[in-house]
């Protein structure tokens, strides 16, 4: 996966749907007054003119620039829905079905009339993301939405739904032109979201070539990684849902997608205060970090729950900023290797057999190992701890690895442990990640049974692709034949921190760096 913004793994708000402006507002201003660290609202489907993608609703959104210059005075991005079927409007007067039509790069069937479905704005079509020109013809619509001041593009629909004929029966007579090679639509229907991703973040960087591109998707295939973050899709807000999260957000790491998340506390249902809490003490080590409800649910921000349970929840989104150093360079080796931010226990103890049916656990890089609580009412759970030495990260204590224990689990606990020979940079927790440069900015360490700890951090600018273009350490060769190319590696920086000492600790041992970041 690319190297994502670093406001991208901040805290993130939407529903289903925040309309007018004044609404979008008013929450914005909710998180702040109520001291709740936040990066990103996103707008659904209702911010457009008749659910007709690349508009605005000009009654309910008539100045979505300036509300995007509001928005970002705050710290907060705005981040638009955006849907795979295009209007049928056939009378013509909306220019991006006019100019698909005439471009010819809509899905066509066999006897070469254009496919009709039907999803939110009525009849549809949908695009032909196989053929290049309408791929790009695709991101250049983004454009509409860019030049507003959106940061970035939430692809949903994209399996692709369509109202007209779940069972698909109806898509068989469906080709895609697959390179002139009119391929039936069941034959590569599964790589329609795929190209959608792929058109729209290519779009993307077009758009904005200063900027990494921020796009979220709810369907995929093989490789979606490059292109897309993975959410979970309409979760239901209950805590058999919220048990599946684990060993989903592990498998999809395994699987390349290391950019994975579920929505806080589920979309569909209620749910309450105790799921909400258990909710973000997951979500707070998930790489997408997303508050979401549906259109006929109650509103789900932390306050709607009342004081206790909102406190809980700041104190996890908070946990989330200060450990943000952290979880940054774990995902800057996600992009650089492919090993995921979030794992199951038999990824780091391959070894270890005991690991290999754990999927209530999870490790948050090398470093961190959690046992969250998916159960309704439970104040006691059993944790495994893998050999080796391990730090309580809320006291200090060490427990010793091999062996199984019952910690006790209040509701506004979180059982979360340090591997011992780690050293965890960390900073103070800010409102939104732009607040200003982790400064102070924190190491814990951690020493192993012999007195040893290592870490990294990793620093760039957090926004633009500049970590990608190559810059020599040395002297190029004379020889344009005889070198190799340079590895991509500036402007950013990767420290590497030792430790030692003559004998293990009682308590990690805190050291800090005020300097000038």
């Amino acid at each position: 996966m690319p190297l994502p913004p670093l406001w991208s793994l901040g805290h993130q708000q939407s529903r289903y749907s925040y309309y007018p402006d004044k609404l979008v507002e008013h929450i914005a201003d909710q998180y702040r007054a109520h001291d709740l660290p936040l990066d990103v609202i996103h707008l659904d489907i209702h911010y457009m003119d008749g659910y007709r993608v690349f508009t605005w609703d000009k009654s309910r959104f008539p100045d979505p620039a300036g509300l995007a210059r509001s928005l970002a005075a705050k710290g907060i991005r705005l981040v638009t829905i955006v849907d795979p079927g295009v209007k049928f409007q056939p009378e013509g007067g909306y220019t991006p079905y006019d100019e698909g039509l005439a471009k010819n790069f809509y899905l066509k069937q066999t006897d070469g009339s254009v496919y009709v479905g039907e999803v939110w704005p009525g009849k549809s079509v949908f695009v032909d993301y196989t053929k290049e020109d309408a791929r790009r013809w695709w991101g250049e619509q983004h454009r509409a939405l860019t030049a507003a001041g959106v940061a970035g593009i939430w692809t949903d629909m994209n399996e692709p739904a369509d109202f007209r004929d779940p069972s698909g029966k109806l898509h068989e007579n469906i080709r895609f032109d697959d390179l002139g090679q009119h391929t039936p639509y069941n034959g590569l229907r599964n790589t329609f979201a795929l190209n959608m991703a792929r058109a729209t973040y290519e779009g993307l960087q077009r758009l904005q070539p200063d900027r990494r591109p921020f796009v979220i998707t709810r369907a995929g295939y093989a490789g979606i990684q490059r292109y897309a973050v993975k959410w979970t899709g309409d979760n239901n807000a209950t805590f058999a849902s919220l048990s599946l999260n684990v060993p989903m957000f592990a498998s999809l790491g395994l699987s390349g997608e290391a950019f994975v998340g579920a929505d806080i506390p589920g979309f569909i249902g209620r749910g309450d205060g105790e799921l909400l809490a258990r909710s973000y003490q997951i979500a707070a080590f998930s790489p997408f970090f997303r508050n979401h409800t549906a259109i006929d649910s109650y509103d789900k921000e932390p306050w709607r729950f009342g004081a206790y349970y909102e406190d809980i929840a700041r104190k996890f989104i908070k946990l989330r900023y200060a450990l943000l150093p952290f979880i940054y360079t774990t995902m800057e080796e996600a992009a650089r290797t492919g090993v995921p931010l979030f794992r199951p226990l038999v990824l780091n103890f391959q070894d270890d057999e005991n690991t290999a049916t754990i999927d209530d656990q999870f490790m948050v890089g090398d470093a961190l190992l959690a046992a969250p609580v998916t159960r309704a009412a439970q104040r006691e759970r059993e944790v495994y701890f893998p050999a080796g030495t391990w730090f309580d990260y809320w006291s200090g204590a060490i427990i010793a690895g091999g062996q199984m224990r019952s910690v006790a689990v209040p509701l506004d606990h979180l059982p979360l442990y340090v591997r011992g020979g780690s050293i965890v940079p960390s900073t103070v927790a800010m409102r939104h990640t732009g607040e200003k440069p982790w400064n102070p900015l924190r190491f814990d360490v951690y020493p192993d049974a012999h007195g040893a700890a290592t870490g990294s951090l990793y620093e760039d600018d957090g926004l633009s692709p500049a970590y990608q273009r190559a810059r020599c350490a040395a002297p190029p060769s004379p020889s344009p034949t005889a070198g190799s190319a340079c590895a991509p590696r500036a402007p950013s920086s990767r420290r590497r921190a030792s430790s030692r000492s003559s004998s293990t600790a009682s308590r990690p041992m805190p050291c800090s760096s005020t300097a000038p970041r």
